[in-house]
C-alpha cells in the first residue's frame, strides 16, 4: 500500500540495462505512479536530503542494487539509517541483486529497512510484496 502523500518509486542502480529492466517490470505491474532513476547511491542520497521538506518528492519504495562503485548498496543502507525520520518514514527498500554470497544475503535479511530481497534480473512475479 502506498503511504499517503507519497507516490514515487526510486531505482538506484549503476547499470543502465538493469535500470531499464526494473523500470519496465514496475510499469508492467502498475506499481509505479512516478519512477525516479538514480545512477548511484550518492546521487540518491543527495536527492533524498535535498527533498527532506518535500514529502511528495520522496519515494515510498526504493529498489536498490548492492553492487555499485564508490558507494555500494550496503553503504547506502547505512547512510539511510542515519537519515532523518522524514526521509525514512513510509519508505521501504527492496534489494535487487545478483549476489549469491551467503554473507550478503544474511546482512540484507537483518536490515530493518529492507522489505524484500529479489534476485536479478527482476521479473514480474517477484514483485509480490
Amino acid at each position: 500500500m502506498t503511504p499517503v502523500g507519497k507516490s514515487k518509486i526510486m531505482i538506484i542502480d549503476d547499470n543502465p540495462i538493469d535500470q531499464l529492466i526494473t523500470e519496465h517490470v514496475l510499469r508492467l505491474n502498475d506499481k509505479s505512479r512516478d519512477i525516479i532513476v538514480m545512477n548511484s547511491a550518492n546521487e540518491a542520497l543527495a536527492y533524498l536530503l535535498l527533498n527532506v521538506n518535500a514529502p511528495e518528492a520522496l519515494p515510498y519504495r526504493i529498489f536498490l542494487d548492492l553492487d555499485m562503485p564508490v558507494m555500494n548498496g550496503f553503504d547506502f543502507l547505512q547512510h539511510f539509517k542515519e537519515c532523518v525520520d522524514e526521509i525514512k518514514d513510509g519508505c521501504s527498500i527492496v534489494v535487487v541483486t545478483a549476489s549469491e554470497r551467503r554473507e550478503d544475503l544474511e546482512r540484507i535479511k537483518l536490515n530493518p529497512f529492507v522489505l524484500k530481497l529479489i534476485a536479478k534480473p527482476l521479473q514480474r512475479h517477484s514483485l509480490v510484496l
